[in-house]
């Protein structure tokens, strides 16, 4: 152990992997078992009671929070001097940094990171937050490409006074909405999603809708200016998603999106429907919405019938994206403070949730954290057995139970019951393959 290493037990702070207004963030060894997390901590000599506040209130706000998109806090200390929390560590960098290697972004990937920090947002306006500081230096993305929100410091929670004391306007100017530049309490969702607008800006072409060199003048159009279209600068921008960051970014809150559910149903269906994508090159090559169309042949007659379907079902597909999210989530880190509760839900998921395609993905994703929560698997083997269960929930449990070359031995007799005498000729045939694999 180096002699330069600090400590705020029961914590060795490694190196500094972050500053703010709020903290310094420092990547730390948790000395009980050598698992590494982040450590967010005031430094001693901060003694502005408003910050001290605003810190306090982020911690209890984030130990709240139980999203896969969301930074996980697991606890933290505030007593004299000593202020500090925990949360995972999310290697692999921030938002702001992928824009700055890339220059900008692929269209695809804006709407794949799109949909996630609107499952972000969406949660925590479900539960009245409004975070206040939406901004591509607090979106953190792991090595597998998840998106986690992170820095709550300047969180208001929706019909509450702010921490603001001094009732100053408080943010990041290049993404602050107008409503906010204006400082008129209190905000609602819509502030995060006109900041949300900002960053996808950003993320389609490099740089914020506004940045000038004088703060004022930044203010100032954010106020009263509209944005450059994103086609001048990324020609291979949907037009559909131009409109979109468009309409978030409106100066009136009536004029935006109605939630962040909304915004990312509608990154769905710009992915998952090409032929409703109509590029800036398409557009400037005499190709315009709402032109004559050539006749098309049957076989696109039938992809278009195939398009439809999965547009009537894009706001579904989401919800299991969200759900994978979730339960993938409940595996990458347990908290040493408490017991992780996501688990539990989920397998409230697979039993109780009114949609049977939400129930199958639970299935399916649980029997991934078996191999973590060997219990698991006995809540297969019962829903694999419950004849009122759907057929796509049982048959998705029998396929979970035998992944990875488990042994299934202690549930042979079950099975072989399941595949006699099972009321579904499909749960039949998944237990009897999965017993032959078995021997």
């Amino acid at each position: 152990m180096s002699n330069s290493s600090i400590w705020v037990w029961p914590f060795e702070l490694i190196e500094k992997i972050g500053e703010g207004g709020m903290g310094v963030v420092y990547k730390a060894r948790y000395v009980k078992d050598d698992r590494m997390f982040a450590v967010k901590l005031i430094p001693k000599e901060i003694s502005n009671p408003t910050l001290l506040a605003r810190f306090e209130r982020e911690i209890a706000v984030l130990k709240s929070l139980r999203h896969p998109n969301i930074v996980r806090a697991f606890g933290g200390v505030c007593e004299d001097k000593q202020r500090f929390y925990a949360m995972e560590l999310v290697e692999g960098g921030t938002l702001w940094d992928k824009i700055r290697s890339a220059g900008y972004l692929e269209w695809q990937k804006v709407t794949d990171y799109g949909q996630q920090m609107c499952a972000a947002l969406a949660y925590a306006h479900g539960k009245k937050i409004v975070h206040r500081d939406i901004k591509p230096n607090n979106f953190l993305i792991n090595r597998a490409g998840q998106v986690k929100l992170s820095d709550f410091g300047l969180v208001s929670v929706m019909s509450e006074a702010r921490l603001t004391a001094d009732g100053r306007t408080m943010g990041t100017i290049q993404y602050m909405s107008p409503e906010q530049i204006r400082g008129k309490p209190p905000l609602n969702h819509a502030s995060d999603l006109y900041s949300l607008g900002c960053v996808f800006y950003e993320m389609l072409t490099g740089h914020p809708p506004f940045d000038y060199d004088n703060p004022g003048q930044t203010l100032h159009a954010h106020l009263n200016e509209k944005p450059k279209p994103i086609s001048e600068f990324n020609r291979e921008c949907p037009a559909q998603l131009e409109r979109l960051v468009h309409q978030l970014l409106e100066k009136k809150i009536e004029d935006r999106p109605a939630s962040a559910v909304e915004v990312a149903e509608r990154l769905s269906k710009i992915r998952i429907s090409p032929h409703l994508i109509e590029t800036t090159v398409a557009a400037t090559s005499g190709t315009k919405l709402g032109s004559q169309a050539p006749p098309r042949s049957e076989s696109n007659q039938k992809h278009d019938s195939l398009i439809k379907a999965a547009e009537r079902s894009f706001g579904l597909f989401w919800i299991a994206v969200c759900a994978s999210f979730l339960i993938w989530s409940a595996v990458s880190v347990v908290g040493f403070f408490q017991a992780d509760p996501g688990v539990d839900l989920w397998v409230q998921t697979m039993y109780e949730h009114p949609d049977e395609h939400v129930r199958a993905a639970a299935a399916t994703n649980l029997a991934k954290l078996s191999s973590r929560y060997q219990y698991l698997d006995d809540e297969l083997m019962k829903v694999i057995e419950d004849e009122n269960a759907a057929v796509e929930v049982r048959v998705n449990a029998i396929m979970g139970l035998g992944e990875n070359g488990k042994d299934i031995s202690r549930y042979q007799t079950r099975l072989i019951k399941v595949a006699k005498v099972g009321s579904d000729e499909r749960v039949r045939s998944a237990a009897s393959r999965l017993i032959t694999n078995f021997r």
